[in-house]
This record gives C-alpha cells, structure tokens and sequence, in this order.
C-alpha cells in the first residue's frame, strides 16, 4: 500500500544517516514524540544535548505494509531532506 504520512526521521552515526523512521497519525502526535526523544536524550532537566543524534518531522509518500511499517519511501530523500541524511 502507498499513501502519505507524517514520518518520525532518526538520524545519527558518523556519519550521520538515517537509521530508524516510524508513521505517526499526525503532525502533533510525530512532533510530541520528537520531544520526548529529545528530553530523554538531554537526561532530566539537562538544557544541552551534545551528541549526534538529529530528528525530524516530514510528511513523506511511502510504501508501508498492513502493520503501518515503512517497506519503503515513495519520496526521492535527496530532494526533501538535503544530501545531509546520507
């Protein structure tokens, strides 16, 4: 099945790839989860995080299976991320 979603991006490693991608019901729900990562990254009330890890919200055309798993993007990544996610 195609259809296009809002897709939680983890980026990290040297260097830094795409490693992990999820669909999320909406934009609030991916950028919610976006947060919570970054909280428990920064470890508490830490206001810096200084490691490799980038993530990020995009609305992406993907290809995803009956359990809403990515099988593969639709989107070409080059043109809507940059040539930064490797």
């Amino acid at each position: 099945m195609i259809g296009e979603f809002f897709v939680l991006l983890m980026f990290f490693g040297e260097p830094s790839s795409l490693k992990e991608y999820t669909i999320r019901e909406s934009v609030g729900e991916c950028l919610s989860a976006k947060r919570t990562i970054e909280r428990t990254l920064r470890g508490g009330r830490s206001q810096e995080y200084g490691g490799s890890v980038r993530l990020s919200c995009k609305k992406l055309n993907v290809e995803y299976d009956e359990g809403y798993n990515i099988i593969r993007f639709i989107d070409d990544l080059d043109k809507v991320l940059g040539k930064q996610h490797g």
